[in-house]
């Protein structure tokens, strides 16, 4: 195997994404300028006090008790796994691989066996082909290697973005590009995980404990990339980009099948090009490299603020057991990408200090935030206004002008389509604005999340959740409520970590006023809560930091079901003990419309699909070839349910049927009668059932394809940008 430093070559950039420490020795001034003296006793005992207190209001108020026991049970064995690995490498000799690498094999393995190999193989390519794309000068920057990972990731996402109309996706033409930009570019690759691999190396020597707790504890928060892809938006929006690449190998830009089409679609591309090299769709292998460079920039962050290994791998532990860390590896929802983003882009500013960091990771990283969200920008503007004031002074407007145009060039892509199909650039929102005929001239407000804000709104975000969000009580967990005395004092002594403070306190109030949706705030949260951590280890001693900060992760682990209903039951236990044939069962159980439209894909691949069924809208995976009847997902279609529904003759759901041509109906448990009457006079019969999911069609399976040109109809990329296909 050779030397130690040079084992276990296939787990090396598992390992190296975790911890990624940037260059200490680089003369940049740091903004973190020494404070006053050591704190004071009272403020370490009030800042202590609050963690146990924390955890006793959340018991007090019920926060663990619908968490299931078989998931205590799983979490005891991970913390025993932990311990005993650890141990077991302590009585090893010198030269043996550290436990937080043989944690890290273990995770590895898991993650193979779950997820598939396919997915597995994804991620690796995707990560070696983001790592090589930026010249070698950007690793000697000492901005760490894991930015530079994250910068190819956004221009990997903005080339593909801008190619997504134009037929030339596919495997093959995917793997073989991924394989000869890796050939090409080897020597850089090699020499950018190496040098993670040798700051892992160091961190596994210096502080083995600590480090394998955190890969502990990433593997925690990554049990959901284990599940099916089960969210809501995820089977009604986010995997249709995939699916169509995968089916038709080009994105229809269909925004009359789906009002969100054409949104910021940075973190759906990513996902296409994993589902294009894994062949299939492969969610975890985008979610892991989140995961990963989330924990990273929390560790980056804590550094850079002046923490010592002990506190900064604590920061990313605790980063790691936010409840809504996990719950975003189970989905596709963009909110913990951006997290991942802000906390390198804050890493970033506070490493480089009053000199501007290099043009093209601060141009890459603010581009990422626009093509990941629009409403990013409200966490981004601080950042902007900093480094446009820093350019200023220092007469760099050049620089500020490239740090745009790249931006620019690699957020665009999804408002320049949705402006030339749409006329609106950030449609289906401000549509009273722009007008667009494709929407109703209003503005789109989810009027669920609407509780206000008040001063007691961290208390309620913390034990009263559901009025913020779907989810139970305690799923915003007690990281921020426990650590924030430690946060105080931490912005008050220290000038970096005030900046930081003020910067997510102030831009996470402006998020949360415009709509009080919980799940918006996690950037601020995960922000937030580092620069807590950090505070918390200068408070206090090495052995009370690390007992407090223990209870503080089981809690917020123990926090974890209360996030979704489909975690409420605890999924893993049947992945345990039935191994990965479990998922279809947990899908059957949980979403079966998935499955039953599989199978009508794979039966009859030019199927189109009516969801007839308002509460179960999930035709994503059909990448386009299914209408659903909610709005606002499609308002024309909710239209049409309405008008059918009230005809008891069913003629209305028959001219519904005929003018759009579907070839099979999915419909619940429960059909409506004039729907019903319609199926039966078109000579439906129901052909597949599972649980609450049936499916009607024809008995000829010659008759079950489109019909009536619907599909090319809504086609916009076809109509807009294929002239030369008559078809």
């Amino acid at each position: 195997m050779g030397k130690p430093g040079e084992s276990w070559p296939t787990t090396r950039w598992l390992c190296c994404l975790a911890i990624d420490v940037p260059g200490r020795t680089s003369g940049v001034p740091n903004l973190d300028a020494t404070g006053p003296g050591s704190p004071g006793i009272l403020a370490a005992l009030i800042a202590g006090a609050a963690i146990p207190a924390s955890i006793g209001l959340a018991w007090q108020q019920g926060l663990f008790s619908g968490t299931p026991s078989s998931f205590r049970w799983l979490l005891a064995m991970v913390a025993a796994v932990t311990i005993a690995t650890t141990f077991a490498r302590h009585r090893l000799g010198a030269g043996q691989p550290g436990a937080a690498s043989l944690l890290v094999v273990a995770a590895s393995v898991a993650f193979t066996i779950y997820c598939g190999p396919a997915t597995a193989f994804a991620a690796i390519l995707m990560a070696l082909c983001a790592v090589s794309i930026l010249p070698n000068g950007y690793v000697a920057a000492g901005n760490g290697q894991v930015v530079v990972l994250l910068a190819g990731l956004a221009i990997l996402a903005a080339v593909i973005g801008w190619l997504l109309p134009f037929p030339f996706h596919g495997i093959r033409v995917y793997l073989a590009s991924a394989t000869i930009l890796c050939v090409w570019r080897r020597n850089a690759i090699r020499r950018r995980v190496g040098r993670i691999w040798e700051e892992w190396s160091r961190l596994e020597q210096e502080s083995p404990a600590w480090l394998g707790c955190l890969v502990a504890a990433a593997f925690v928060a990554g049990l959901g990339l284990w599940l099916p892809s089960m969210n809501f938006d995820d089977n009604t929006a986010h995997l249709i980009l995939p699916s169509q690449l995968l089916v038709d190998g080009y994105y229809h830009l269909d925004v009359s099948t789906q009002t969100w089409a054409v949104t910021p679609w940075a973190n759906n591309v990513l996902n296409g090009v994993a589902a294009l090299l894994a062949g299939q769709e492969a969610r975890a292998a985008v979610n892991v490299l989140w995961l990963l460079v989330g924990l990273n920039g929390a560790w980056r962050l804590a550094t850079a603020l002046g923490a010592d290994t002990r506190g900064a791998l604590a920061a990313a532990i605790v980063y790691a057991s936010l409840p809504l860390t996990g719950y975003f590896t189970t989905n596709m929802q963009v909110d913990g990408a951006s997290a991942a983003v802000l906390t390198q882009l804050a890493a970033l500013l506070v490493t480089s200090g009053r000199t501007l960091p290099p043009v093209v990771l601060v141009g890459a990283l603010l581009g990422l935030l626009a093509a990941l969200k629009a409403p990013n920008a409200i966490f981004a503007f601080p950042a902007m206004g900093w480094l446009g004031w820093l350019a200023l002074r220092q007469r760099r407007v050049g620089w500020l002008v490239q740090v745009a145009a790249i931006a620019v060039l690699l957020a665009g892509s999804s408002y320049v389509y949705s402006i030339l199909v749409t006329g609106n650039p950030l449609f289906p929102l401000f549509n009273a604005t722009f007008k667009s005929g494709y929407f109703p001239p209003i503005d789109l407000v989810d009027g669920r999340w609407k509780a206000g804000l008040s001063w007691r709104s961290l208390w309620d975000l913390t034990y009263q959740t559901g009025l913020y969000g779907e989810h139970y009580a305690g799923a915003f967990g007690i990281a921020t409520l426990a650590l924030l005395p430690a946060l105080v004092v931490e912005a008050m002594r220290r000038p970096a970590s005030r900046y930081v403070a003020i910067w997510f306190v102030v831009s996470g109030l402006l998020m949360f006023a415009q709509i009080q949706y919980m799940r918006y705030l996690y950037p601020a949260i995960a922000i937030l809560s580092t620069v807590g951590v950090v505070g918390l280890a200068r408070l206090l001693p090495p052995k009370p930091f690390a007992i407090l900060l223990s209870g503080l992760v089981v809690a917020n682990f123990l926090l974890l079901p209360s996030t979704s209903w489909l975690l409420r039951d605890d999924p893993w236990r049947n992945l345990v003990l039935h191994g990965p044939s479990a998922r279809e069962m947990i899908e059957a159980e949980k979403i079966p419309e998935r499955i039953v439209l599989r199978r009508i894909l794979e039966q009859s691949p030019r199927a189109c699909v009516l969801i007839a069924n308002r509460d179960a809208p999930f035709g994503a995976i059909a990448g386009g070839r299914a209408l659903v009847v909610r709005d606002p997902y499609d308002p024309r279609m909710a239209k049409s349910f309405d008008w059918a529904g009230g005809d008891p003759t069913g003629m209305r759901w028959q001219q519904v049927m005929a003018s759009t041509g579907v070839s099979h109906v999915i419909t619940g448990s429960a059909v409506g009668a004039p729907l019903q009457v319609a199926l039966v006079a078109r000579g439906f019969e129901k052909i597949d059932v599972l649980g609450t999911a049936m499916v009607w069609a024809s008995p000829d399976l010659w008759r079950r394809a489109c019909g009536a040109g619907l599909e090319a109809v809504r086609d916009e990329a076809h109509r807009h940008f294929h002239p030369w296909d008559t078809h």
